[in-house]
């Protein structure tokens, strides 16, 4: 059964961007291993947010060189008035009824592969909601002192995690954690 895993690459002091809402120091570093890309192969669905899926300029990018070629669910309060271009492996869902029917409509999408998760907005409602099963976390070596923070408005929410697995790339250390359920 397809597990849902939230992957974000943080600051150290926790943003997934900068003040200006950039990504790119955060990438600067980053190195694909053989987890990493083993993880992205075993990827049956993609949940995020609007906000992440506008980082791309062009929309209809996608499908033509997204990482992750399959299908999409965009969790969202407006849909966009022309739907994206879409491949036979990418395709592009907007969802506009809440986290539990963007995960339960990926689970399903992907078969037994997983469901990443993507999207500091996305990864909070889905924490609320009780749905991440794992979390792959990458810390980039910057502290940016100001921008988004992933953990941001959890403070109702008390998350019990058990590591599985800690990796070490020559710039950054990335760690898989089990979402302990109560």
């Amino acid at each position: 059964m397809a597990k849902v895993c939230l992957g974000m690459i943080l600051s150290l002091d926790g943003y997934v961007n900068d003040r200006d809402g950039e990504m790119g120091k955060l990438y600067a570093s980053f190195e694909p291993n053989e987890v990493i890309e083993a993880a992205m192969a075993n990827t049956g669905a993609v949940v995020m947010g609007r906000n992440s899926f506008d980082e791309s300029p062009d929309p209809d990018a996608y499908a033509d060189d997204y990482e992750f070629q399959v299908p999409l669910f965009v969790l969202t309060h407006r849909p966009p008035a022309n739907h994206p271009k879409e491949n036979e492996n990418l395709t592009i869902t907007f969802v506009t009824d809440g986290i539990e029917s963007a995960v339960r409509q990926a689970k399903k999408a992907a078969g037994e592969k997983d469901v990443v998760v993507l999207g500091a907005d996305v990864g909070q409602q889905l924490l609320k909601a009780k749905l991440a099963d794992e979390l792959q976390i990458a810390f980039a070596p910057v502290i940016l002192g100001k921008g988004l923070r992933l953990f941001e408005h959890l403070e109702d929410q008390e998350i019990h995690l058990e590591k599985l697995r800690a990796i070490e790339t020559a710039q950054q250390v990335e760690i898989w954690y089990r979402v302990l359920k109560e």
